[in-house]
């Protein structure tokens, strides 16, 4: 059965959410805004500002003491000094890791699929897409249990803490973390689209060819 123009479009069309949902789990996990959190000192809680970012590799902070100037640290999962916890960062970068290889699957599939003169199965197609949206969501509730347990009272080392340093309840999800929800969202419309095109029906060919024969004799 040859695709109609609109399966073709349909399918084509999860081609451009796959490569969407690529680019934005990539710009994810390369940038540093998964926590943005302020602080204060709380022995001097009038001239003290701190500022604090962090993606799931790196990150960096800015604190001023206060007369001091600003103060401008890095920290990363290299020297052990990442605000989050080895569980939360390994397990949200390998669910989106194995989320990115779904999305690089669907983006073939859907290339292959509207390029193909005859109707495919969109089951291959589903799987990869409900994977993407399925590793995303775990990274999503991974990330989420690690803020709301720990980052959102604490995104201090243990040296800011010796010196009066708190970020308890400032901290709030960044940019790169919401890319991660835009991603699934994208794969999830990838799903409704294959699924319109599925059932799209197309116009019964024997039975439309006996009609007409059934005409021509009447005629």
């Amino acid at each position: 059965m040859k695709l109609n123009l609109f399966k073709r479009s349909m399918i084509f069309a999860t081609f451009f959410g796959s490569c969407l949902c690529i680019a934005l789990i990539v710009a994810s996990l390369g940038t540093t805004h998964w926590v943005d959190a302020r602080a204060k000192r709380l022995s001097n809680t009038l001239d003290s500002e701190g500022r604090i970012s962090f993606g799931l590799f790196e990150g960096h902070k800015e604190l001023n003491f206060g007369g001091y100037g600003w103060r401008y640290y890095e920290f990363s999962i290299r020297t052990g000094t990442h605000p989050a916890r080895r569980w939360a960062w390994c397990g949200t970068a390998a669910q989106l890791a194995a989320a990115l290889a779904a999305a690089g699957g669907a983006c073939l599939l859907a290339a292959l699929g509207s390029a193909a003169r005859n109707a495919c199965s969109p089951k291959p197609l589903l799987v990869c897409n409900g994977a993407t949206v399925l590793f995303s969501l775990g990274a999503i509730a991974v990330w989420l249990t690690e803020f709301f347990l720990r980052l959102q009272h604490n995104v201090m080392s243990d040296e800011d803490l010796a010196n009066t340093w708190s970020s308890d309840m400032t901290a709030d999800l960044g940019t790169s973390f919401w890319l991660v929800v835009t991603s699934c969202i994208a794969a999830f419309i990838n799903i409704i689209c294959i699924l319109v095109a599925a059932s799209e029906t197309e116009p019964n060919a024997p039975a439309l060819e006996e009609k007409l024969n059934g005409a021509i004799m009447l005629y």
